[in-house]
């Protein structure tokens, strides 16, 4: 039996306490996973600190306009998370253009809470089917890591071999899957492993740095050559976790080779 999935992640945020009491319970009601937010920068804590599916936002929280912030960092963060905007004047044309032009849909106030709701599944499943059409960014590197891997390089040394590194970088791409913002403890356990090895070996960090480099360029290069064929709505969100993720296994190799040896180190 497959196990449920996981409820989509809410932030909501609205400065009048009325709403925050009443709506949010409702979409917890309906599935949902919601985290409340009152003022600015509450809700950009929230969007530096978890990852959101849905974004719905007063249009005026502290101060006119505010939301357009909200929405705005919500973008730049978190380029795949769905964007709403709660208005209480829907009668200003010019003002439903320019939201428009910021967000994914806006909600009138006072919101009729079905239509909410029907909303919110109808733009989540638009967006999973448009995700349908491209490739991630795991499974067009998922299999050609090896490819990645230069034949020759000028960082190694006479018997040593890229598929220290290709193990735990293989073990990198299927963690960009998983929502959860830092990698597995035996991933980086394996990253440890691979810098006591390369320590051993007698490599310097520079070295090291350089391994990691030439392979990340080569990610890059690979990226650019297919493109057009990959999901570029969430292109730039895996590429960041991507990159935080080789920069944490870096971090722990590196650890781990500039280690002085203790008393009874082998």
């Amino acid at each position: 039996m497959n196990p449920p999935a996981p409820r989509k992640r809410i932030l909501f945020v609205d400065d009048e306490a009325s709403i925050r009491l009443t709506l949010p319970p409702v979409l917890e009601q309906a599935g949902f996973q919601l985290h409340v937010a009152e003022t600015v920068s509450d809700a950009l804590f929230e969007i530096n600190s978890n990852s959101f599916d849905v974004l719905i936002s007063d249009l005026n929280i502290g101060e006119e306009g505010d939301g357009f912030l909200v929405t705005t960092a919500m973008r730049q963060v978190q380029p795949g998370c769905l964007t709403f905007i709660l208005t209480g004047y829907p009668a200003f044309e010019t003002a439903l253009q320019a939201i428009h032009r910021e967000v994914d849909d806006y909600l009138v106030k006072p919101v009729d809470v079905e239509t909410l709701v029907n909303t919110i599944r109808l733009k989540l499943a638009q967006r999973q089917a448009a995700r349908g059409t491209g490739k991630s960014l795991s499974s067009i590197l998922r299999g050609n890591v090896a490819m990645l891997m230069p034949a020759k390089s000028e960082t190694l040394r006479p018997g040593e071999h890229e598929s220290d590194l290709h193990g735990i970088v293989n073990s990198l791409i299927e963690a960009l899957d998983d929502k959860r913002p830092i990698l597995d403890p035996e991933i980086l356990r394996s990253a440890t492993e691979f810098g006591c090895k390369r320590r051993r070996q007698g490599r310097t960090p520079t070295m090291l740095a350089e391994e990691f480099r030439t392979f990340q360029e080569a990610v890059y290069a690979f990226i650019e050559k297919n493109v057009e064929v990959m999901d570029t709505k969430q292109l730039v969100r895996d590429l960041r976790r991507f990159q935080s993720g080789l920069t944490q296994l870096l971090a722990n190799s590196m650890e781990a080779l500039c280690k002085q040896d203790g008393p009874g180190s082998t």
